[in-house]
């Protein structure tokens, strides 16, 4: 049976394409094939074969960004309000 195939056309920064590349490479894999697996996971699923969420800042992340806060407070450019509500 024959396949028939389309190109699929996309731009990804450099960086991060390299990355893939060399990542589906140590798993044996082209990095067309690592594309198809994540396709075809990607329909079976019916959506994303993983979670899609926002990454949930480390202590030191959440911290550092606490304390920019209370310094721009303290500076009277950011409310009280504002803090509570982001």
């Amino acid at each position: 049976m024959a396949t028939t195939t389309a190109p699929l056309g996309n731009r990804v920064d450099v960086n991060l394409k390299r990355a893939f590349e060399a990542t589906a490479e140590e798993l044996g894999l082209s990095a067309t094939s690592a594309l198809t697996v994540f396709m075809k996971r990607f329909v079976e699923d019916g959506g994303f074969p993983f979670d899609v969420r926002r990454r949930t800042p480390s202590e030191a992340e959440y911290a550092a960004e606490m304390d920019a806060r209370y310094r721009a407070m303290r500076d009277g450019d950011e409310t009280e309000h504002d803090l509570v509500e982001v």
